[in-house]
């Protein structure tokens, strides 16, 4: 505990006489920076600098929009081609047929997997995942 006390104490004591020397520093750093920007020189880029920005504006918002939209256009049709590639998939039009003629089972290697997902039922919070009965609500005289 009285390890604690001098820490503490050694801290508050450090901390006030940095505060000091740090705020006289910071004082100096602050009127530095002030004295710098509200140099003529630099106010004279700084205004060529703005004046530059103000012309670049539609030609680089320009090319911002075009890309933007050629973008947009790629990820569309991805996002469609693999949202027809899925449905194929899901319906069973794409599955493959054997020599036979027949379709091969989803088990096989050659055949997409995606037959019997027709038949699924998806799992809701509604829908427990055991096919087992639910247990009934306490209260519920049902069965």
């Amino acid at each position: 505990m009285i390890k604690r006390l001098i820490f503490v104490t050694g801290f508050g004591v450090g901390f006030v006489v940095g505060s000091a020397s740090g705020r006289k520093s910071y004082e100096t750093l602050k009127q530095n920076a002030v004295r710098t920007w509200h140099d003529p020189k630099v106010q004279e880029k700084v205004s060529e600098g703005t004046d530059w920005v103000k012309s670049e504006v539609p030609v680089v918002g320009g090319k911002l929009a075009d890309s933007a939209k050629k973008a947009a256009d790629t990820v569309g049709t991805k996002a469609s081609d693999a949202s027809s590639s899925v449905k194929e998939k899901v319906s069973g039009s794409s599955a493959g047929t054997g020599s036979a003629g027949g379709t091969t089972s989803s088990a096989g290697t050659s055949g997409t997997g995606y037959a019997d997902l027709q038949d699924a039922t998806p799992v809701t919070p509604e829908s427990p995942m055991d096919p087992a009965e639910p247990h009934p609500a306490p209260g519920d005289t049902q069965h």
